[in-house]
């Protein structure tokens, strides 16, 4: 079987733009957690969550950190006239895709290239929708009003992406809740593996940082009411909610063989992946995590690898009540009680929706690039329901294998497995 490895990554988080800033906060064990700027969240119970950085994020704001891109203006002008700067994801996109872009050293275009990403909510600009919302209240009366522009074009991100980067091959856009950015990382996988592609770009980006997503989980009620920078404490036994972030992280998946053709840096391989569905509830996980349980064996097995094997579990640990004891249980069941160390870095960057499984995939190189497990932020009392060893601060190790869940609203769940390079 042809093997799948990355060679490149691109991040933006609330630690900042670029992986450095990533990995940098992770090490450090910081959270990001902090009052909400991009606009006014006193209505909302919940007035905090993990921002990018940036008063002014527009067309300057890109270019800025885009640095000269040849032949990228032209294409920057027409999504601007389009409108794809009012929605932060697409920025975000467009930088973590740039960045990883050039860190595994790809040339302009590619007629080989596919596309393969995770974009929250697409068709929306979910700015248009703050009128609805009153702190909590909806006002449905405004949800006609002409102002509120739907996209027809789901794949506005994704084509933004392709263009300014020169792609000609396929693009997929994956839009399975929470799940999303591993499905795409899983897909992308898959295709190198099966031989329908040589090199794929492909991962996440989302923002649900605005009156309509904030409102929305609100009424969910998965936002921690706290208004703090404890606010999310995954595993925590006075864990009440999540915290919202933003941002996105692309990575370059290609084979092994082009990679050692070029010669180019193998950041880490994918050595499995698995998927499953809960058929349980929309907003609430299997209480016995069976399916998530499942995901997990069926990535092991793909790696064939044994339990043991894995040194580290990056945890979709939303700091929720429901689904923290659900996963804490799945991988007591696959891994034994305490056997391997986990961490959530939900804590540090908050929950970034659509692009979470991207943003922790690449978190999972920090492993490999410097030896360093990430912590889980604002994890002080454990829970005794949640049988795992949660290590809070950073734990520095040297290990071959990680595993990272992503399970999303719907009861959709991914595991993914990546290897130390060989």
């Amino acid at each position: 079987m042809t093997r799948a490895v990355i060679t490149g990554a691109g991040a933006v988080s609330a630690f900042g733009v670029g992986v450095p800033a990533l990995f940098d906060g992770l090490a450090h064990g910081r959270t990001c957690i902090a009052p909400i700027r991009s606009f006014d969240a006193s209505a909302f119970d919940t007035r905090v969550a993990c921002e990018v950085a940036g008063a002014g994020i527009g067309r300057g704001w890109l270019r800025d950190h885009l640095g000269h891109l040849g032949g990228a203006e032209a294409v920057l002008d027409r999504y601007e006239r389009a409108g794809a700067w009012r929605d932060r994801k697409c920025m975000f996109a467009l930088l973590a895709a740039v960045e990883a872009w050039r860190m595994a050293g790809c040339g302009p275009g590619d007629d080989e290239a596919s596309l393969v990403m995770a974009l929250g909510l697409e068709q929306a600009f979910l700015d248009d929708f703050g009128p609805m919302f009153s702190g909590q209240e909806i006002d449905w009366s405004i949800g006609g009003h002409t102002g509120i522009r739907f996209r027809s074009d789901v794949d506005l991100g994704a084509r933004l992406v392709g263009d300014v980067l020169g792609l000609y091959g396929p693009a997929i856009v994956n839009a399975s809740a929470c799940a999303a950015g591993g499905l795409a990382i899983a897909h992308a996988a898959s295709l190198i593996e099966r031989g329908a592609a040589s090199i794929v770009l492909c991962g996440g980006a989302d923002s649900m940082v605005n009156p309509f997503g904030l409102g929305g989980m609100s009424r969910l009620g998965a936002p921690s009411p706290r208004n703090d920078s404890d606010a999310c404490r995954p595993f925590d036994l006075r864990r009440d909610g999540l915290a919202i972030g933003e941002g996105a992280a692309m990575l370059i998946v290609e084979s092994e063989q082009r990679a050692a053709s070029r010669g180019a840096r193998v950041l880490a391989r994918v050595l499995g992946y698995g998927s499953t569905q809960d058929a349980y509830r929309v907003t609430a996980p299997r209480p016995d995590g069976a399916a998530a349980r499942r995901a997990m064996e069926l990535a092991l097995a793909r790696a064939r690898l044994s339990p043991k094997e894995i040194g580290y579990i990056n945890a979709h640990g939303t700091g929720t009540l429901l689904n923290d004891v659900a996963e804490a249980r799945a991988i007591a069941a696959v891994f034994g009680p305490g056997a391997v160390p986990v961490g959530s870095v939900k804590g540090a960057i908050g929950h970034l929706m659509a692009a979470s499984g991207a943003i922790e995939a690449a978190a999972c190189l920090l492993p490999f690039d410097r030896n360093l497990l990430p912590g889980t932020a604002n994890h002080r009392d454990p829970d005794p329901q949640c049988e795992v060893d949660v290590i809070g601060a950073p734990r520095a190790a040297s290990v071959d294998a990680v595993l990272s869940n992503s399970f999303g609203f719907g009861g959709q769940n991914v595991s993914l497995i990546l290897g130390r390079p060989a």
